[in-house]
């Protein structure tokens, strides 16, 4: 596998396509994103491993209609424009069983990665949070939905004026969901490998890595995501 450096100059196109829903929408608002927010970094890095693991073990083609259907995903969620789930209605529909069963996998995977980058960010945060003297202790830290720091931002950053926000608020719904907790029904090999995963992710982006280090922990990165990939989740 090719080094962390070789990999991040060549691909920032690729990175910005292929972040998740919520990193696409940081990029949206970059003056939302405070200095040490490293999600969309963290997102694009694992969703680009995982995609050329996927090509190297089911072919370039299965990884384009992975591409294609993450796309095309995206497009919906940002636009809801019915056309794009049409279009993504048909490229599911035309597999396959064998190959909807792997890209139904690889969704799930990749949903999985950007959960473990969130995490990974989260606890950055923390730690910068600590060492600044903001908390009394980790657990006092807030994390990325803190409400009061959400509000601050719309008004002193965004320029949105009080009266705004009170009337975005007023017209908020709430809907019930039912769900089970995801780590209920997730084998504890599995949660090994994710935990793997998220210590890679971390130490990669330390201020006192080596080139040499970074390529090892790189290359380590690939292999659990792959590891992780080829266990069942059951």
């Amino acid at each position: 596998m090719a080094s962390f450096n070789n990999n991040n100059n060549n691909n920032n196109g690729k990175f910005e396509k292929l972040a998740s829903i919520d990193a696409q929408l940081r990029q949206l608002v970059p003056a939302k994103v405070s200095e040490d927010d490293k999600l969309v970094e963290y997102d694009a890095l694992l969703l680009d491993r995982f995609l050329d693991i996927l090509q190297d073990l089911h072919g370039e083609d299965l990884k384009e209609t992975v591409q294609e259907c993450y796309e095309l995903s995206a497009e919906y969620e940002g636009k809801n424009n019915p056309k794009k789930l049409e279009e993504l209605g048909n490229v599911l529909t035309s597999l396959d069983p064998g190959d909807s069963i792997v890209v139904a996998k690889a969704f799930s995977h990749m949903l999985n990665l950007a959960n473990l980058a969130e995490e990974v960010q989260i606890a950055h945060r923390r730690r910068i949070k600590l060492k600044k003297g903001d908390f009394v202790d980790e657990n006092n830290a807030t994390t990325e939905s803190d409400l009061e720091e959400t509000l601050k931002r719309l008004v002193v950053d965004l320029k949105k004026s009080p009266q705004e926000v009170f009337e975005a608020l007023k017209n908020q719904t709430v809907d019930l969901v039912f769900t089970a907790h995801p780590t209920q029904s997730v084998r504890r090999s599995l949660l090994q490998k994710h935990g793997r995963i998220r210590n890679c992710l971390a130490q990669l982006y330390a201020k006192d890595i080596t080139p040499d280090d970074k390529q090892e922990l790189d290359e380590a990165l690939g292999r659990e995501i792959q590891a992780a990939f080829r266990t069942d989740e059951i």
